[in-house]
């Protein structure tokens, strides 16, 4: 027994148009293919069906046998359906309604994710978002597994997913607000290293660090691992250690009361792209685009929303 179904679409089609017409010569013009072809392809089919489908006369085209003649109607069937499929398959890739998976890197959503919610909303109302809060590991999983058509995360956490950048982000430091460091305009890692890195507990940031402060010759300091945003940010505001960030907070308060302030790297390291991901191999539907223009209409605010920000920290200094 095997899956294998060893005959084509093309086979049955040819089929039935000869059988309708009841003349492969006519039926291979109609079929824009030549008249061998469409013979041969039907007799392929009746071989592989075991059966004789159609009686030939000479010069006097072709009848159906009684197999032929049953055949006929479940093939007609069968094309039908896979009309059907083909017609359903374009209405999911051209329509931005319905649903779609997205997967957004955990520490990404809080920044990003209402305000994409709204956008989405305003502009496709339609279109439902099924989002999928992970790690950058568990991210990959779930494209690979077609779990999710897109992925919000970062260039480096991509794997060998295919990546679309929407912006590039400079990483800066957190620190206790009450921190004489967060004084300073400007920080080195080297300066930062003789406290505990406060960071996220996956292994994919936790590399994408390592190599950070190798570029800028800084060894790598303690850390102090935890598996929530808020956590490492009311980490560092109770003297913790430091984090470091390419997403800023619109606010410096912690959920414990604490307070946290930014600062930006002295040291000479490249941004890293915020965008989407997806498999190298699938073709983005509509309903992906849209998602992209929401999604880059929300990084865009975000982005003018950090500058603002950054600016207030400078002044209150």
């Amino acid at each position: 027994m095997t899956d294998r179904l060893g005959f084509s679409l093309t086979q049955l089609r040819y089929f039935v148009v000869s059988a309708e017409i009841g003349n492969i010569s006519e039926a291979a013009e109609q079929l824009c293919a030549s008249q061998s072809t469409v013979s041969s392809a039907i007799m392929r089919l009746e071989r592989q069906l075991g059966v004789q489908l159609l009686l030939r006369h000479h010069a006097r085209g072709v009848s159906l046998t009684p197999s032929g003649r049953h055949l006929l109607r479940e093939a007609r069937a069968l094309l039908g359906q896979a009309r059907s499929l083909k017609a359903q398959g374009d209405a999911l890739a051209g329509e931005t309604a319905g649903q779609l998976d997205v997967g957004f890197f955990f520490p990404i959503a809080p920044f990003l994710l209402p305000q994409v919610c709204r956008m989405a909303e305003e502009r496709y109302g339609a279109l439902q978002l099924n989002v999928h809060e992970a790690s950058a590991d568990r991210l990959l999983e779930l494209l690979r597994d077609g779990r999710c058509e897109l992925a919000v995360t970062y260039d480096f956490l991509s794997g060998d997913a295919r990546f679309h950048p929407l912006a590039d982000l400079t990483v800066h430091a957190l620190v206790a607000d009450d921190d004489p460091m967060g004084m300073a305009g400007s920080l080195g890692l080297g300066e930062l290293a003789t406290r505990p890195l406060v960071t996220l507990n996956t292994p994919s940031v936790l590399r994408h660090v390592e190599r950070m402060f190798a570029r800028a010759g800084v060894r790598m300091p303690r850390v102090v691992a935890t598996t929530s945003l808020e956590t490492m940010r009311g980490l560092v505001a109770a003297g913790s250690g430091f984090a470091l960030m390419y997403q800023r907070a619109s606010h410096a308060r912690t959920l414990d009361g604490g307070r946290v302030r930014a600062v930006d790297l002295a040291d000479d390291l490249p941004p890293s792209s915020l965008g989407v991901a997806m498999m190298p191999d699938l073709a983005m539907t509509s309903r992906g685009r849209a998602f992209v223009d929401v999604l880059a209409s929300a990084v865009s605010a975000g982005a003018r929303r950090a500058q603002v920000i950054a600016g207030q920290q400078v002044g209150a200094r």
